[in-house]
């Protein structure tokens, strides 16, 4: 009750009843309740720059009841604020509470003190092992001579776990100011083997198994650039993946990536073989989880178009530009939150049969639960994406657009939710929309299980026909949550099945949530 401000109470106590049944009652006479007078603030020392909130932003204004907590938490919120405006050593002295028994008033007062005023300076590195010093001083997100912010010292330790070249990374303020009158900041490193292996395996009943393993080196020539190898083997086929990425290009945040590509595929609509290399400038934006990027990609490629039976050769210089915003908890498993990304790529016919074309790609997914530890996630999908300047024709099939799968709608066939020939194959569209959601519910710790709808198609027009029926499938499928993600077992059906041209039913295995 005297927590509450009523100080006052008197609380009488007995025991009543019978021997075989007692009774304790208590009976409380809370009397009037206590109430703030304007509070005081004392501060030392007394010329400090220190500006303090104003006592209704901190709930602590005159007339409020006279709560415990909320004389508590308003000092808390003094220090607080004292530290967000450069004073890191502020303290509270003594905080002094006095009641009068006549008025029923509380006077609080606060002595703060708030210690010198620090403005930061040299960043002190212990231990980089083999990594560059002046790449990871340029990683420093403020200048030198700014004043101390508790976000300042976050945004710090942020930079330097951001690498991914260190396992433990801690920072902090050194005890006294160096003799220009800047406090030095102290971070502490401890470097992670810079190379890692990495190995995997999926399968799924239109595209059979897949293995896949990769290799990178994340310091490869000391100043965080990141080399990687992958390379995937599979019934449909063959892919060898190589990226280099520079962190930090001209300027912090900024990274410029090389990429070359090898692939081999076997698909329902065509076969090919072709070569990609790439450039391209990455740029953090709308941080955190905000990406930008300008490259520049030419593609060679000899396909085999299996509805013509054609086969030709085709080279296309594309620059597409792209936009990812990233605002879920989890990149694997995601529970709240949502993703978005789009791009726009020109693309230009070097040689070829080929024309110059447009293509516009955007994604979207949202998650939502209702808990810290959430036992069910409701999470939903949409993706259009659209061809112009350019017949259908003239696109080659390896860059026509598909619908269909275990990343798409599942329960129809790897490229089988679209438009097909007169034997059964897919032709690849124009325009592509498709929607999808998820109930997941876990079980337990390791398992769930997931409920899912798809809803999809392609589409030979330059813009989705709502003439042509979207092709539905649903299903059930199983997760193991490992310590590496989410195990899927997915089994789709297809609900609008076309004869023996759809499968009735999919099964699909991978690491990963479908989306």
């Amino acid at each position: 009750m005297k927590s509450k401000g009523f100080f006052d109470v008197e609380v009488t106590a007995g025991i009543e009843g019978a021997e075989q049944t007692l009774e304790a009652r208590f009976v409380v006479t809370p009397h009037e309740r206590y109430r703030l007078d304007p509070p005081e603030l004392q501060l030392e020392p007394p010329d400090s720059r220190f500006h303090p909130p104003a006592w209704e932003s901190l709930d602590l204004h005159a007339g409020l009841p006279a709560e415990s907590a909320r004389i508590l938490l308003a000092g808390d919120a003094l220090i607080q604020a004292a530290h967000d405006q450069g004073f890191p050593q502020a303290r509270m002295i003594k905080r002094r509470v006095t009641r009068d028994p006549q008025t029923h008033r509380i006077q609080t007062r606060f002595h703060l003190d708030t210690g010198p005023r620090v403005h930061l300076g040299d960043v002190v590195i212990d231990e980089p092992g083999e990594v560059d010093i002046f790449f990871l001083k340029r990683r420093v997100p403020w200048n030198r001579g700014v004043p101390y912010h508790p976000k300042r010292i976050e945004e710090t330790r942020l930079a330097f776990t951001g690498t991914g070249l260190f396992g433990v990374v801690r920072v902090r303020l050194a005890e006294q100011p160096d003799d220009r009158g800047l406090w030095p900041v102290l971070v502490e490193l401890k470097e992670r083997k810079p190379r890692t292996w990495r190995a995997g395996a999926g399968f799924s009943t239109d595209r059979g198994m897949e293995v896949n393993g990769g290799w990178e080196h994340r310091n490869l020539l000391g100043a965080g650039e990141r080399l990687k190898s992958d390379l995937k083997l599979g019934v449909r086929t063959v892919t060898i993946n190589n990226t280099l990425d520079i962190p930090d290009y001209v300027q912090r945040g900024q990274n410029l990536k090389f990429s070359g590509k090898l692939d081999r595929s076997v698909e329902e609509a065509f076969e090919s073989v072709a070569l990609e290399l790439g450039a391209g400038l990455v740029r953090q934006v709308f941080a955190p989880g905000g990406e930008g990027s300008l490259s520049l990609h030419y593609r060679l490629s000899e396909v085999l178009d299996l509805s013509k039976e054609d086969k030709t050769s085709y080279s296309l210089l594309s620059m597409p530009l792209a936009l990812t915003l990233d605002r879920s908890n989890d990149p694997l498993d995601a529970t709240r939150g949502w993703r978005l990304f789009g791009e726009i790529a020109p693309n230009l016919a070097v040689t070829g049969k080929s024309v110059h074309f447009l293509r516009s790609s955007n994604k979207i997914s949202r998650y939502a639960s209702w808990s810290e530890t959430p036992d069910l996630v409701l999470a939903g999908r949409a993706e259009l994406d659209v061809t112009l300047g350019a017949e259908q024709n003239d696109i080659p099939a390896d860059n026509r657009l598909y619908a269909g799968g275990g990343s798409s709608v599942r329960g129809y066939g790897q490229q089988m939710a679209g438009p097909l020939d007169d034997s059964g194959r897919p032709v690849g569209g124009r325009s592509l929309l498709a929607v999808g959601a998820e109930a997941r519910y876990r079980f337990t710790e390791t398992m769930g299980g997931v409920a899912f709808v798809d809803a999809g198609r392609a589409y030979t027009t330059v813009l989705p026909d709502w003439n042509e029926t979207m092709l539905v499938g649903a299903g059930l499928g199983f997760r193991y949550l490992s310590a590496i993600g989410p195990l899927r077992l997915d089994v789709g059906v297809p609900l609008e099945r076309r004869g023996a041209m759809d499968a009735p039913w999919q099964l699909y295995m991978s690491i990963g949530q479908a989306f």
